[in-house]
């Protein structure tokens, strides 16, 4: 291992070694990288990555080969060192479908998702009740993310009356069956009548609807890297707010789907 390969691998339990190609800077926070294995995390592919300060971008250009160091947050993984190593060719890489996020206010199409207990019920406009909508898989291996959703849930939950609905759509629907949610579900200590898990056959729709980053690795499935995202919907399915960490408070969020107001507390 070179000794700036050790430099960067030296950095605690939480942080990663990432090497590859420039593909583009997306954004002023965002690059994407088609990267190489990154041990001890997942396989190789083509994935954005954000960053907390923009000036570590400045001067990156398509092909750059970059050594990066990943930092694993609660809210997220965030690179916070990018070195150039070389110079390449730039990648191929196909850009998402051109579906915008959901804006406040908007209200989300009406979308059937099918329950773990085989029912079906909607999303969206003509939607039930006020809902808080996450996304998440079962086998899901990062405590920062699924695992924090579900105790955010659980704790939603247990203030939440019967006038609310908490969805969380399964990113892993081949594995997720519905007796698999179900025993996630029962295992969450997820009360049916307020807290449902289900699958959608619209689920790239909502992903790209919803804002969130979805990479799913190609040589195994049970991989899927992906961002937080908490949806509160409004009774006619608008968007009142959306999350995208760990910390969003629970008491705001359900005064949210109370009042529907954005500003909730």
């Amino acid at each position: 291992m070179s000794a700036l390969l050790l430099l960067f691998a030296c950095w605690g339990d939480k942080t990663y070694v990432v090497q590859g190609t420039v593909v583009k800077v997306s954004a002023a926070d965002e690059v994407i990288l088609d990267h190489e294995e990154i041990p001890g995390f997942m396989g190789p592919m083509t994935m954005p990555f954000h960053v907390k300060d923009p000036s570590i971008l400045a001067g990156l250009e398509p092909g750059d080969r970059v050594l990066a160091r990943l930092e694993m947050e609660e809210a997220g993984g965030y690179l916070t060192r990018v070195r150039v190593t070389g110079h390449g060719a730039v990648p191929d890489y196909e850009e998402p479908g051109g579906t915008a996020p959901l804006r406040v206010g908007q209200v989300l199409p009406a979308t059937e998702v099918v329950l773990a207990d085989g029912s079906t019920t909607v999303i969206g406009e003509g939607q039930a009740k006020p809902t808080a909508l996450t996304f998440l898989y079962t086998r899901c291996p990062m405590p920062e993310f699924c695992p924090a959703t579900v105790a955010r849930f659980q704790a939603l939950q247990a203030a939440a009356g019967p006038d609310v609905r908490l969805l969380a759509l399964t990113l892993d629907p081949a594995y997720d069956t519905p007796a698999v949610l179900t025993a996630f579900a029962e295992a969450s200590s997820a009360d049916p009548a307020i807290w449902q898990l289900g699958q959608s056959a619209a689920l790239e729709d909502l992903v790209l609807r919803s804002g969130l980053i979805v990479v799913r690795n190609a040589d195994d499935a049970a991989e899927i890297v992906h961002g937080i995202r908490v949806l509160v919907l409004d009774a006619k399915g608008a968007l009142v707010e959306r999350y995208d960490d760990h910390d969003w408070p629970v008491e705001r969020v359900l005064t949210q789907l109370r009042t529907g107001e954005p500003l909730g507390i």
